[in-house]
This record gives structure tokens, sequence and C-alpha cells, in this order.
């Protein structure tokens, strides 16, 4: 089943309710500093970039967005064709030193953002629950 992203509108990351975002220590995210907790992401999708939007307010079910007040950020994503599509939605991440490169995959698409550690918080853990 193919999941259909309306271009242009913010909605959920996933499916269902809203994903969460919880980092274990402040981590900087497109130049915005995100504390330690938990925080919903949301996405706007256009046919050449996505956006993705970090908010404070969490425990929602996602759609109609209405968030706008509570926003801690929005970061531009880098987007890349897949060769082949993908099946099942994705979101994950690598650290290395003190970055953490994630990425959302769906369909013939990857969204890639990083985030920036510092260096006395390397050890870093973030949890996203789809």
């Amino acid at each position: 089943m193919a999941i259909s992203f309306p271009l242009a509108k913010s909605g959920r990351t996933g499916a269902n309710e809203a994903t969460t975002f919880v980092p274990s220590s402040d981590v900087v995210v497109g130049g915005a500093t995100v504390p330690a907790g938990s925080y919903t992401i949301f996405t706007v999708p256009a046919a050449d970039k996505w956006t993705l939007i970090i908010n404070k307010t969490t425990g929602e079910w996602g759609i109609p967005y209405k968030y706008e007040s509570n926003e801690l950020a929005r970061v531009n994503m880098k987007v890349s064709k897949l060769p082949s599509p993908v099946e099942d939605f994705t979101i994950s991440y690598a650290k290395s030193g003190t970055v953490a490169r994630c990425r959302l995959i769906g369909r013939r698409r990857e969204h890639r953002w990083t985030l920036a550690l510092s260096k006395t918080h390397c050890g870093t853990n973030f949890d996203f629950d789809c």
C-alpha cells in the first residue's frame, strides 16, 4: 500500500499517531537548539524539498496540523530518489562523533537531516516512536 502525502501541507510523520522524537540530551537541528525532552515531528512535503517540523506539543493524533504556535524548529531536509521503491516507511539515524544523520525513507524517496551533538553529549540516544 502506497502512502500519499499532500504537497505543501503539514501533517504527521508516519502513520496513526504523530511520531515522537525524544533526545536524551540537548541537540542542535538546523541551527535550533532542541533541549532534551519529548517532541513531535511533522513534515511538510513539496515536490522539490521537504521540511521537518519539531513541535513541543506531544500526544496528538497529528491531523489536522494546528500547532504552529508550539513549533521549536523548521528544518529543510535533503531529498534524494531511491533506486527502487521501499514498502515500509522507516525512520533511522546513524551517529558518528558529534553528528547524527537522520533519515526518513518511504516509497521512492529518502529525506535526510543532521543533528549536531556537543562533545560532552556524544553518547546521546534518540527515540523515534512512530
